[in-house]
């Protein structure tokens, strides 16, 4: 069986309400071949509330746990037909050694490649810029001399609210490392969260350091109106189908510019529940590559 241009992946986070071997049957059963770990600690004010992806999750999978039952899981992973790839732990920059070599230390043992380490956040209100991208290029270089020792690339997403939340914003800390060291999770959702953005000028900017995408659904919303009566900026997620980002756009832009990377799915709508949200979005997805073809 030829592979598709883009393998389609999953990220753990998305799957709250499935333990383990529900989520690799379900991965199997639609063709899903990529596989991202979640490996964090459930606050402890959420474990007796219903799953959800940021809190309580029937696969319960801490950092310890990657690591003392990693190879287990990993013979798991790779016997359902799976290929281990990343995890994205609820860390930063700013952790201590110790901490992430734990992480990479994991994510080492699972073969997963690929560990996401965000920037610190930056200050609220003004700041200067140069200075804090500076230190932060500073210790990204720290933490690629860790994430080497252990085999391992570091992934920078470009989430909304972060210090990388554009392509360019992400390729001022990337551009000073080789793309083998630091790459980027180009994720899709995040860039309408945070604003407008033509898809083939922001793979043309990050262009060889795509490392995956993030494929996801949001869509802007009607906010509060603050004590002036302006209308405050909100979202929603949402189906692939109905966000505000075009993916079929997305998708064709990345495969025009020769960047065939993982389609990794995360899709927090709450309009199904977490099976066949990964089902709808696994078949759209499908059907965008079959256009492609």
């Amino acid at each position: 069986m030829s592979q598709p241009m883009f393998p389609l992946g999953v990220t753990a986070v998305m799957l709250p309400q499935l333990d383990f071997d529900r989520q690799l049957a379900l991965c199997a059963q639609l063709g899903i071949t990529h596989y991202s770990w979640r490996p964090r600690v459930i606050a402890a004010d959420q474990r007796d509330k219903p799953h959800n992806p940021w809190g309580r999750h029937e696969f319960d999978l801490t950092p310890t746990r990657l690591i003392d039952e990693g190879p287990r899981l990993r013979r798991q992973l790779e016997g359902a037909g799976l290929v281990s790839f990343g995890t994205v732990p609820t860390c930063n920059s700013a952790a201590s050694d110790d901490e992430l070599k734990q992480h990479f230390e994991g994510s080492a043992i699972v073969g997963a490649g690929r560990v996401r380490i965000s920037p610190a956040p930056y200050p609220q209100g003004a700041f200067d810029y140069g200075d804090l991208l500076t230190s932060t290029i500073e210790r990204y270089g720290q933490l690629v001399a860790i994430a080497r020792s252990f085999g391992q690339k570091i992934v920078l997403e470009t989430h909304s609210g972060s210090f990388v939340s554009s392509p360019a914003l992400a390729l001022n800390i990337c551009r000073h490392f080789d793309p083998t060291d630091v790459g980027v999770i180009f994720d899709i959702n995040n860039f309408m969260i945070e604003g407008g953005l033509k898809p083939n000028l922001a793979v043309a900017v990050i262009g060889k350091y795509i490392d995956h995408a993030h494929v996801g659904g949001a869509l802007c919303t009607f906010g509060q109106r603050d004590e002036l009566g302006f209308r405050q900026p909100a979202h929603e997620m949402c189906s692939l189908l109905d966000g505000g980002s075009h993916v079929p756009t997305w998708v064709r832009a990345m495969h025009e510019a020769g960047v065939h990377t993982p389609l990794v799915i995360e899709n927090f709508s709450g309009h199904a529940d977490n099976g066949q949200l990964l089902t709808e979005s696994a078949q759209q997805l499908q059907a965008v590559m079959k256009t492609l073809a």
